[in-house]
């Protein structure tokens, strides 16, 4: 991948070199950092730990038509063991750098993308909002408090490029992805994706299929290339409704689906799924969000809300209140979920507890301070109560998001 690295680079110094700074040029940005609180989970007693979390996304406009985005993320380990003023291990990445070129032409715009990272992913509603200007959609219950991508069905990973059209008679966008990464140990893997979305008044949608191809050259001395497997995969956001009425949202999707030549059939169990099904109903007063979900092991370890791969949440909360002046969002969530369970378990759901459940208690609380937003939420973990591990019940999460 330095490859690639480096050729982005260039594309990078190229386009400033090309564009250069006048007074059209104008940056914005959204920054964010989450503490979170808790007892370590591998001790037998109360052993507090703070782990901190934050990101930088940013986007530059070089000129009305030439935009470069960027997303940073850092997370550490346990502050209060090695002590803020010390030096702690943590983990830098960088989520995305992106330069895009916009065209009008003939009744449509295209934005042409070059990409490192990941770059708008399937499942996240930040193409919708980028592209489209909508507010959030995603389930509050999928949410991380950092970053701008959100919940992730699966990514659109590596080095590459992308076009998307608009079409200025109907709110609807399509578009084309071609990348390249080494998502597997053995080769790097060329993928093409396709991707459709609209925005009408009772009806948002974000859909995209795509295939990887892995590239084995190391296994065959006399070939140039040889494709013996291929990996499908499928995801979508799909709103009825909108965010002032009653609504149904549903997240779908598939990945790392295998198939050969000789496949005669496929197993659920032989790849990635991910499914969560929410009615929003908008009451006079409050919001209520009924979730029934089944999701990878490796997304709802980024969640805040839940712990487990599958299970049922309720969520209610208001953004209409006031406190003189102050406009704060107050909401309670609570959830039963099943570790290292699926959907398609559900035919043993006998079984369920017997084998272990999670019940979850968790009341949260924002609003807007200066120019952000504070986010504070405590989780109780009841089922910890009842298994006697008091000291592993609760956790305190402290966030906050500003823009600028």
């Amino acid at each position: 991948m330095k490859i690639f690295r480096a050729l982005f680079c260039l594309v990078i110094l190229a386009a400033f070199s090309i564009f250069p700074l006048s007074a059209e040029l104008c940056f914005n940005g959204l920054a964010g950092a989450r503490a979170a609180f808790d007892s370590d989970k591998t001790s037998s007693e109360f052993d507090p730990q703070m782990k901190m979390q934050s990101f930088f996304a940013g986007q530059l406009n070089i000129s009305d038509n030439f935009i470069l985005h960027g997303e940073f993320s850092i997370k550490t380990d346990d502050l209060i063991e090695n002590s803020i003023f010390n030096e702690t291990p943590a983990t830098f990445q960088v989520d995305e750098l992106s330069a895009i070129y916009r065209k009008t032409f003939a009744g449509t715009t295209s934005y042409f993308s070059a990409f490192v990272g990941t770059y708008e992913p399937i499942g996240s509603d930040i193409f919708l909002r980028r592209h489209f200007g909508i507010q959030p959609i995603s389930s509050i219950i999928t949410e991380s408090w950092l970053g701008i991508a959100g919940s992730v069905i699966y990514p659109l990973f590596g080095a590459g490029l992308s076009d998307v059209i608009h079409f200025s008679s109907q709110p609807i966008a399509a578009g084309l992805y071609g990348y390249v990464n080494h998502e597997l140990d053995d080769s790097f893997v060329l993928n093409f994706d396709g991707r459709f979305a609209c925005v009408y008044r009772y009806l948002t949608l974000d859909f995209a299929t795509g295939i990887g191809s892995p590239l084995n050259t190391k296994e065959y001395d006399d070939a140039f290339l040889v494709i013996d497997t291929l990996y499908w995969r499928a995801g979508m956001n799909l709103l009825f409704g909108n965010m002032y009425t009653t609504s149904l949202f549903i997240q779908a999707g598939l990945s790392e689906v295998p198939f050969k030549k000789s496949d005669q059939s496929l197993s659920f169990r032989e790849m990635k799924t991910y499914l969560l099904v929410e009615p929003r109903l908008n009451l006079s007063k409050c919001r209520i969000d009924l979730s029934a979900f089944s999701l990878p092991e490796e997304s709802v370890e980024d969640f805040i809300f839940i712990d487990d791969t599958l299970g049922a949440s309720i969520n209610i909360h208001s953004d209409d209140l006031y406190i003189k002046d102050q406009n704060f969002t107050l909401g309670v969530q609570s959830s039963l979920s099943f570790p290292g369970k699926y959907f398609y378990d559900l035919q043993n759901i006998a079984d369920f507890f017997s084998e272990g459940y999670t019940v979850c208690f968790t009341p949260y609380f924002q609003t807007k301070i200066f120019s952000g937003e504070l986010h504070t939420l405590i989780k109780c973990r009841i089922t910890d109560f009842m298994n006697d591990k008091w000291y592993n019940a609760f956790n305190l999460s402290i966030g906050y998001k500003a823009q600028f």
